[in-house]
């Protein structure tokens, strides 16, 4: 079996695939849904293949920047990891994922997230990371924010004169992805965690004061489908700008297309919408980020952090790509291993966290399952 990294001509064989594996009557081809994997251009991917030339197993990348602050994160998505049941059993999905893993480390990035938890993943240290709310609101809780809001609000749906005033929301936010306003736009067209749920995007916008100063994108139950395919709640997808403004969008989201809820993945940085959302009556439950995490390289992840690191806190062993020294509050130095320094980076109730001077701030990272989902 060949292994080995997929060709741009052999990108539309491994969405055929992916659709083979995945694709259920009712939902799109994966190729339009992810554009980011499966479009024609230079591919991360990588896939086996057969003697005779046929792709039997797949697992997709694409590289992404995450911006924290001044810091910048490279950083690899990866999903849509499938094989073709007549070859399932071969060690194929393991032998790809150390493919990935060592193209993450040659191309410098710190961080892989991948879209699933399984045994495939959890066996091969990628671990649950970081820290969300999911807070459920019923129509109650959606009227509270819609009162709470008070007046000077406009919303409507998003049009195309509205991209720049979006993007520019997006990119204003202290968290968030690098990107631009077409890839916004690929995006948005291709509506991916909508259709995992059988539901509809829609995209709004929240305009106050003559300019639009809110937006927020959410999978809903909405007129598209022709059968009511999906018994799943709503779903926030993605949201910027002023805090009070994205709260009645989401609350409006669950108005104009109702449903018995609309599931909002807070993370946990978002103190203020969080806020809004508790006064409204909403069901908060706690759980880590979507999916899992593979750390790449301990030397690059502490240098592209460097921005949000206080002093000398954290340094790299240089004898290992997998292990770092912590200086604690009384100034003693301990190793850790990639699982306590994922800990203490990113997750705020870190059981270690007392070891850090106060002086230390959890690195926010934005909720995964969002409009960059593979």
């Amino acid at each position: 079996m060949d292994i080995r990294k997929v060709l741009p001509h052999e990108l539309q064989e491994a969405a055929d695939l992916s659709d083979y594996v995945f694709r259920q009557p009712d939902q799109q081809t994966m190729g339009k849904i992810f554009p980011c994997l499966f479009s024609p251009g230079i591919s991360h991917s990588y896939a086996a293949f057969t003697a005779e030339g046929k792709m039997v197993s797949f697992m997709g990348m694409v590289p992404e920047i995450i911006r924290i602050g001044e810091a910048r994160l490279y950083t690899f998505s990866l999903g849509s990891v499938c094989t073709h049941p007549d070859y399932r059993g071969r060690n194929l999905a393991s032998r790809l994922l150390e493919e990935c893993k060592q193209h993450a480390k040659r191309s410098g990035a710190s961080l892989v997230f991948i879209s699933g938890s399984r045994s495939l993943y959890t066996r091969s240290e990628c671990r649950h990371f970081g820290r969300v709310e999911s807070a459920a609101i019923n129509q109650a809780a959606a009227a509270a924010i819609r009162s709470q809001a008070g007046g000077g609000w406009t919303v409507r749906n998003m049009v195309p004169e509205d991209t720049f005033a979006v993007s520019s929301l997006l990119s204003a936010a202290h968290v968030g992805y690098e990107q631009g306003p077409s890839q916004l736009l690929a995006l948005l067209g291709a509506g991916a965690i909508p259709d995992i749920y059988r539901l509809d995007l829609q995209a709004l916008v929240g305009i106050k004061d003559g300019k639009i100063q809110a937006f927020a994108v959410g999978a809903v139950h909405g007129e598209d489908r022709s059968t009511a395919a999906s018994s799943e709640p709503s779903r926030a997808v993605e949201w910027a700008g002023d805090v009070q403004g994205c709260a009645l969008l989401l609350a409006e989201m669950l108005g104009r297309f109702p449903a018995e809820q609309l599931i909002i993945p807070v993370p946990w940085q978002e103190t203020e919408l969080l806020g809004i959302l508790k006064v409204s009556g909403a069901d908060l439950t706690a759980g880590t980020n979507s999916g899992t995490v593979w750390l790449a390289s301990v030397p690059a992840l502490l240098s592209q952090c460097a921005p949000l690191l206080p002093g000398q806190t954290f340094r790299s062993n240089e004898e290992s790509d997998h292990a770092c020294y912590m200086t604690t509050t009384e100034g003693q130095e301990i190793k850790l291993d990639d699982a306590g320094l994922l800990s203490l980076l990113f997750d705020p109730e870190s059981p270690d966290k007392p070891l850090l001077p106060e002086k230390f701030a959890t690195i926010p990272l934005p909720y995964l399952s969002n409009l960059h989902f593979v």
